[in-house]
Order: C-alpha cells, then sequence, then structure tokens
C-alpha cells in the first residue's frame, strides 16, 4: 500500500529529557518528581532558619510553576501527534477498505472468468477433472505430482478470496455495532483527562450507538424466548453471545476493548440467568415425576399390607376354631 504512517522522533529540544524520562517503562511519578523538585523540611526550626525555609518553598513553588509548564507543554505536543496518527490511521483504514474492495471485484472478475468462461479449456489441461464437489480420490489425483502449477495458484487464489470475503464480513459486522462516545471516554487514559466535552454531532452519535445497543439486547432477548423459551431459544441465544465475543476482539488492546467486552459480558449474564432458569424447572420436573410413582407404590404396598394382613388374621381364626372343635 503506498500510504505510510510516519513515525520519526521530533529533534531534541529543551523538554526532550523530560518527555524521554516520561516515556521510560519503570517510570514513577513519585520519584520523578523526588528529583526533580527540591526537598523541603518541615520540623522545627529557629527565626532564622525559618527564613531560610520561605526562601526554600518560594523557590520550590517557582520550581514546581515550571515543571507544570514542561508537562503541560509535553501534553500538548503528545495529544497532537497522538491526534495526527489517529487522523493518519482513519484515512489509511478508509484507503484500505477501498483497495481491498478493489481486490475483492478483481478476485471475484478472475473467479468467474475461471469457473464460466474457461472452464472447458482448463479440464483439456487437468487430467480426470472432477465436477462439482470433488471426491477423496479425485483429491488426490488433483494434488499429484503430475498437477500443473497454475493450477495449485488458483486453488490458493480461491482460497484468499475467501479469506477477503470473510474480513470483509468481519468487518462489515463491526462496522455495524457502534459503541457511545461518553462510555469509550470514561476510559482511563491521558488523553480522556482533557477530552472536550460532547458536542450536538456528538450527542446524536452516542444516541444512534445506545439504539443499536438496545437492539442488540432486543435480539438476544427475542432469540431467548424464541422456541417458546425451552433449551433450543437459550442454544440460539449463547450462539449470538460467542459470536459478538468473537467480533469484539478485532477491538483488543484498543480504548474500545473494555467498553465491548462489558457489554458482551452483560448479553451473557442473560443468557446464563436463562439457563439457571431452565435447569431449575427442568430439576422440579423431575421432583414431582419422581414424586408421582413412589406415592403409587407406597399406597400399593398400604394396600398389599392391608389385604395380607386380613388374610392373616382370617387363618389364624380358623387355627383357633379347629383347636377348639378338637378340645371338644
Amino acid at each position: 500500500m503506498s500510504a505510510r504512517i510516519e513515525t520519526e522522533t521530533p529533534p531534541a529540544e529543551t523538554n526532550g529529557p523530560l518527555l524521554a524520562r516520561i516515556s521510560e517503562p519503570q517510570f514513577d511519578a513519585v520519584d520523578f518528581l523526588n528529583d526533580l523538585l527540591p526537598p523541603l523540611s518541615l520540623s522545627s526550626q529557629t527565626h532564622a532558619q525559618k527564613t531560610t525555609r520561605s526562601g526554600q518553598i518560594q523557590s520550590a513553588s517557582t520550581d514546581s510553576l515550571a515543571l507544570l509548564s514542561s508537562l503541560n507543554t509535553v501534553n500538548i505536543r503528545a495529544s497532537s501527534d497522538l491526534s495526527s496518527l489517529t487522523d493518519e490511521i482513519i484515512r489509511s483504514g478508509n484507503r484500505l477498505a477501498y483497495e481491498v474492495e478493489i481486490l475483492r471485484g478483481d478476485v471475484s472478475g478472475l473467479h468467474e472468468l475461471l469457473t464460466d468462461s474457461l472452464r472447458e479449456d482448463i479440464g483439456h489441461f487437468v487430467r480426470d477433472a472432477v465436477d462439482g464437489v470433488d471426491s477423496a480420490g479425485g483429491s488426490e489425483r488433483l494434488l499429484s505430482k503430475n498437477e500443473p502449477d497454475f493450477m495449485r495458484q488458483l486453488r490458493l487464489l480461491g482460497k484468499v478470496k475467501a479469506r477477503l470475503e470473510a474480513v470483509i464480513t468481519i468487518f462489515g459486522e463491526a462496522m455495524k455495532w457502534p459503541m457511545p462516545p461518553s462510555e469509550l471516554s470514561v476510559a482511563s487514559s491521558l488523553i480522556s483527562v482533557s477530552a472536550p466535552e460532547l458536542g450536538i454531532q456528538s450527542t446524536q452519535e452516542d444516541d444512534k450507538a445506545r439504539d443499536v445497543l438496545k437492539g442488540i439486547r432486543t435480539e438476544i432477548t427475542e432469540a431467548l424466548n424464541s422456541e417458546g423459551g425451552g433449551y433450543a431459544g437459550w442454544e440460539a441465544a449463547a450462539q449470538r453471545v460467542e459470536e459478538y465475543r468473537q467480533l469484539a476482539s478485532l477491538w483488543k488492546g484498543t480504548g474500545e476493548e473494555k467498553a465491548r467486552t462489558k457489554f458482551v459480558d452483560t448479553l451473557a449474564k442473560a443468557v446464563e440467568d436463562r439457563r439457571k432458569v431452565l435447569e431449575s424447572r427442568g430439576a422440579s420436573r423431575n421432583v414431582r415425576a419422581d414424586g408421582s410413582p413412589r406415592s403409587s407404590s407406597t399406597m400399593g404396598r398400604s394396600t398389599k399390607a392391608s389385604n395380607e394382613g386380613g388374610a392373616v388374621g382370617l387363618f389364624r381364626n380358623l387355627q383357633r376354631l379347629k383347636d377348639d372343635l378338637y378340645l371338644e
């Protein structure tokens, strides 16, 4: 691609050492301030020492103001550089999308040319050409050593086309999922500290993004309530939430990662709550189903016991009557 982002460091100036020290990976704000500001002794002192201490405080105040001015200059310069780099990335992204679209059109045209116009001609050069879906034996023959190199290149080009279409589809879905600028500005970063207030245009974008998020929540809710609110609807909603989670991975390492992950977690929580409800319903049904046979079996055993008790009593009475007859 012709576009290239310039990342050369600016020439060393007055604030160069200060910026270099702030940019260190092991930067510590406390040690940084202790090294640049003069030390102060606030213990009990004599009158003469108090006069000296007031001079030290005035000197420390002057040094602090100078340090704040330098830090403000560094902050403004860094914000300007970051804004210019962001604008360049946005412009390069649009140019990349345009070039990808052109490449997609070229690949589509080549695919149509190879599958329609030149299909018969290619068949003359390929041994045992297979129409439609290749079988296992046909695939082995096409992958044999006697296969021409241009066929391998054509298959590779087909894979590239499929991959490009998948990438375009993913980024198309990502563009349909905006985030409210008000939620993104909450993230702790250098720019968010001095970020300007939301204007009319930003407020409109915020409202549109919230409408999109509301539509996504409605989509998940409708999926959960589909199929009578059973496991089929829950599986559809869980699959959709997983798709959004994979889509959120596109913003990994950016300022939008935290907000998008939090939104997906809220959707996943709703799906998990529905799963727990379905499991509790299934458990209660099993308990009721197990209770009915148990009660019927208990009644059967009691009836059988009563019947057996009556039979035993009858035999005992007959035995007693027999004994009485023998005695007489």
